[in-house]
């Protein structure tokens, strides 16, 4: 179901800490870094996660690469895939999207889950969904957005908890290094973004709740619970400006 959406949060630059505007601009430089990396070794973030399967066979709703990607001693996982359009209940045309996850046994004790799986394996856990990064059909990122639980089969926790637990995203992999450390540095440069649309998903979730308090989390006809554009240069602008004062 397409409907509006809590979107493109107004981000006050200049009452960060001087310290996480730095953390974002390393961020900003790491991204830029991998970018330039990835084009002298002819490689593409997004292309070479694709080729992982048959390269003129992408087929929607598989994960890429296969077995997806993760790093089990930091706890972080992540896979690119595409819903069929027909499918989609994203107010936005996209080619597809990275979803991020970290292991639920970086949760803190006693913290309360917002839902989990049906079937939920206790004794093994699961993982939680930081955010997903939606990108177009020419290998461009376009927004960053969160889900309804149903979506990344995900154990889903309140947006201060998911906010602790981006920095559990880190993974040190050979294959695809230049992919993820391109992810990671997109959580540390969109951070206050980030942080600001898992407080709005959380928000919207309790008025889903209200409405459907057994079901809320199922409901496949609500798939994007908050977003916001992906703006590198205007974030780098954003940033440099704040500095500056």
């Amino acid at each position: 179901m397409n409907r509006p959406l809590g979107d493109n949060p107004v981000i006050d630059f200049k009452s960060l800490a001087r310290e996480r505007l730095l953390s974002m601009q390393g961020a900003a430089d790491e991204m830029i870094e991998v970018l330039e990396e990835a084009a002298e070794q002819q490689k593409h973030i997004l292309i070479d996660v694709i080729n992982a399967r048959a390269p003129d066979d992408f087929t929607q709703w598989q994960h890429y690469p296969p077995g997806d990607v993760h790093d089990r001693e930091n706890g972080a996982l992540w896979f690119y895939h595409a819903h069929a359009e027909d499918e989609a209940a994203r107010p936005w045309s996209e080619h597809g999207h990275f979803h991020l996850f970290v292991y639920s046994e970086h949760v803190s004790d006693g913290v309360q889950p917002i839902a989990l799986p049906p079937e939920p394996d206790m004794e093994s856990g699961g993982l939680c969904h930081l955010v997903a990064i939606s990108f177009d059909n020419a290998g461009t990122p376009m927004r960053i957005f969160t889900v309804n639980r149903w979506v990344a089969v995900e154990w889903q926790y309140p947006a201060e908890e998911v906010i602790r637990l981006l920095d559990f995203f880190q993974l040190d992999n050979a294959e695809f290094s230049l992919t993820s450390r391109w992810l990671m540095a997109a959580l540390k440069l969109f951070r206050p973004q980030i942080e600001w649309s898992l407080r709005e998903r959380d928000r919207v979730i309790e008025t889903m709740r209200e409405n459907d308090p057994e079901g809320f989390s199922e409901d496949q006809d609500i798939e994007v619970l908050s977003s916001f554009a992906f703006d590198l240069g205007g974030q780098i602008e954003a940033i440099e400006d704040a500095l500056d004062n």
